[in-house]
């Protein structure tokens, strides 16, 4: 057996690697929540693919604004200290815990907004 043979991650490399990929650990637990309580919370599934949907087409539809307010949204979090940042990263935990629909409509209005920019980009000037 080789001594030098690590088996599993310490609690400080996971610290670490929290720290260094804050947004997108925080992200990855924003959809994760949004998706086990939207299967399993109060509200039917059905409202997060309606509200997912609704997002997309209003990406779609709308990119001049749906860009400009997710990115004014994003400023504003990229503003705070850190202690207001993660504190808006909880409220948005929660937020995807008791409102997981909302996320969804976020999220589709994100995705509509990208695919909007992604075919505009392709198309023959």
């Amino acid at each position: 057996m080789d001594g030098n043979k690590k088996e599993g991650v310490s609690v400080k490399e996971i610290e670490q690697f929290a720290k260094k990929h804050r947004f997108e650990v925080f992200f990855c637990l924003m959809f994760l929540l949004a998706c086990i309580f939207g299967i399993l919370g109060a509200f039917s599934p059905g409202w997060s693919v309606f509200l997912g949907m609704v997002g997309g087409i209003l990406g779609i539809i709308l990119p001049a604004k749906a860009g400009p307010m997710i990115e004014k949204m994003i400023h504003f979090v990229f503003k705070q200290d850190t202690t207001m940042q993660i504190i808006f990263g909880v409220i948005g935990l929660i937020l995807a815990a008791v409102l997981p629909f909302v996320i969804f409509l976020i999220i589709g209005i994100a995705g509509g907004k990208a695919i909007h920019q992604m075919v505009s980009s392709m198309l023959p000037k």
